[in-house]
């Protein structure tokens, strides 16, 4: 009885921390065309690790060589047709998806108070100096697109909790 009770609820973790039919079940799922991906198209929201620029929807092979991970780990994804690829730094995360029979970069998260954006943003900065360093930004409420990436910043208690950087909306 114990024994089934314990392959039931980790039933019930997988499937909730998986997202249905590759995701088409989740309404928070977005999903990208991958007609739209324009790598390097990343205008002012780039990022970058050790002198290497790089940004959404960017060929990840010359990314990762010369970035070497700390960890990489697959889960199936809810975005794309593929698996996503997430590959751990100290200081960050990139994720990376096949499209078109080529990997690319689709998203890029900041974890710690270790590295600053290339616009000035880190983890801890108060929110009202955030909003200084990078006004464009404050005025979009914290999601600013351009080209094919979307920054979006979080706070918590007034200070940067989270930096993400993800494809922009490409419905238009």
């Amino acid at each position: 009885m114990r024994r089934t009770a314990i392959l039931l609820l980790a039933a019930l973790l997988l499937l909730s921390f998986g997202c249905g039919a590759n995701g088409q079940d989740d309404p928070n799922a977005v999903f990208i065309d991958p007609n739209a991906v324009r790598g390097g198209e990343y205008g002012a929201l780039y990022f970058e690790a050790d002198g290497v620029r790089f940004g959404i929807y960017d060929e990840a092979e010359p990314v990762l060589s010369a970035l070497p991970a700390r960890s990489t780990f697959t889960r199936g994804s809810c975005a794309f047709d593929t698996e996503d690829v997430f590959h751990t730094y100290d200081s960050f995360e990139i994720r990376t998806n096949e499209i078109d029979g080529v990997a690319r970069i689709t998203s890029i998260s900041v974890h710690d108070d270790r590295i600053r954006t290339p616009q000035g943003l880190y983890i801890g900065m108060s929110e009202e100096d955030a909003a200084k360093a990078f006004p464009e930004l404050k005025d979009a409420d914290w999601n600013l697109a351009d080209g094919t990436a979307l920054l979006s910043v979080t706070f918590a208690d007034g200070v940067v909790y989270g930096i993400t950087y993800t494809p922009a909306d490409t419905e238009g």
